[in-house]
């Protein structure tokens, strides 16, 4: 059996000295060490313990290497060469929300002042051109954040995230699938969605607002 060298990593453990069959030599995880110890006979069929399953190379520099394992499953239980896998660090994700997702949540408020910032500045030259453009960019804008949204989660390890579609149908329904998909992994996701449904009463204020306003100046023009 010939060992890669370059590519291979041997963890620390009692392996079968090269030098005498009788005893086992100490691998600290770089090269033999000074220190050895008897090999103790286990009664058969038991498999010696502390030894990898393979046959003693007595030329070789390194130990031998356990076949039925892969290199990083192998764990060193200190006394000897465990059998059994290294556990594996499971990573949760935690992150539930985005800085697009805050953003498509306040659209109804940014949407509705951009609007009304183009009439009152371009008056009546806000064409009906000019507003079915400035709904095609919003939109188009909005779509981009839930891409933007879903490639962050995806980035934070969740595993099942809002496809950035659900916008074709409205911002509504993909907040809340997003915070189907995002508290079911974390626990809690649905602010996003609160913080919409208030910001929708935005725009109707704003109407109702500009609406009374411009009918006193109307008003107050006419008395004048």
């Amino acid at each position: 059996m010939s060992i890669d060298t370059a590519n291979t990593v041997i963890i620390a453990g009692w392996y079968p000295d090269p030098a005498n069959d009788a005893q086992a030599r100490w691998w600290d995880g770089s090269q033999w060490s000074t220190t050895t110890r008897p090999r103790h006979p286990v009664a058969p069929p038991q498999p010696d313990r502390y030894f990898s399953p393979v046959a003693i190379r007595t030329d070789a520099t390194l130990p031998p290497i356990d076949p039925y394992r892969p290199m990083n499953r192998r764990y060193d239980t200190q006394d000897n060469v465990s059998m059994a896998a290294k556990p594996i660090m499971q990573f949760h994700p935690t992150r539930a929300y985005t800085g697009a997702a805050w953003t498509i949540a306040t659209m109804p408020v940014w949407a509705t002042l951009l609007v009304l910032g183009l009439i009152i500045t371009l008056g009546d030259l806000y064409s009906t051109f000019l507003i079915a453009l400035t709904s095609v960019v919003i939109f188009a804008f909005a779509v981009s954040l839930a891409v933007h949204d879903r490639h962050v989660l995806d980035n934070s390890l969740h595993t099942r995230t809002a496809t950035p579609w659900w916008m074709l149908l409205s911002p509504l329904v993909y907040l809340i699938v997003r915070g189907y998909h995002v508290s079911r992994t974390v626990g809690h996701g649905w602010a996003p969605l609160v913080v919409y449904i208030l910001c929708s009463f935005v725009p109707a204020v704003a109407v109702l607002a500009f609406s009374t306003i411009y009918y006193a100046l109307f008003v107050s023009m006419l008395a004048g």
